[in-house]
């Protein structure tokens, strides 16, 4: 459990870095929609995918994990299914979905209790370091279903990163079987 913790930490650490850092050009892409909350949102779900992504890699990338978790659901000459795969992956990877949108609700109650007792960042503000994780509050204006959003997406971009990388680890690792 305390390296899904670390592995989220250091995927929204730098999911935030790479934020600041291309905002400029996130933003320059997204200067032509005039919404503000369809920017907002366009931003919050570029942000999510980063996430993911990056999660992916701190999680099953680096150090060949995921390559060994598929070698171990498909060693026994199994084909491969997506919804079996879908199945394997939501047991295996539920501590990861469950720690993501506990983090998620526990900076909803931090924001929400700074907001309400001190109109400000007080003690809340370690919650910054997932802030990538929680975007999509500011673009729905209704503070608990932004975060119940955010929850949604951050799980559902790791799952699709995570289940797209099974894919492809699956087919080279059968590719070179043969």
């Amino acid at each position: 459990m305390k390296q899904v913790l670390w592995n989220i930490t250091r995927a929204s650490l730098l999911t935030l870095a790479a934020y600041l850092a291309l905002y400029a050009v996130w933003g320059a892409i997204l200067n032509s929609v005039e919404n503000d909350t369809l920017k907002l949102f366009l931003l919050a779900l570029m942000t999510t995918a980063a996430f993911g992504i990056i999660l992916l890699y701190f999680s099953k990338i680096r150090g060949s994990v995921g390559e060994d978790e598929i070698l171990d659901d498909y060693k026994d000459g199994r084909n491969y299914s997506l919804i079996e795969d879908g199945m394997l992956t939501l047991q295996r990877e539920k501590n990861m979905l469950i720690t993501m949108a506990v983090i998620v609700v526990l900076c909803f109650a931090l924001n929400t209790v700074d907001l309400a007792i001190f109109e400000k960042k007080t003690f809340s503000a370690p919650t910054l370091i997932f802030a990538p994780m929680c975007l999509f509050s500011e673009a729905i204006p209704i503070p608990f279903v932004g975060y119940a959003v955010s929850a949604i997406f951050d799980c559902a971009a790791y799952l699709v990163c995570l289940m797209i990388y099974r894919n492809k680890t699956y087919k080279l690792w059968l590719k070179n079987r043969k």
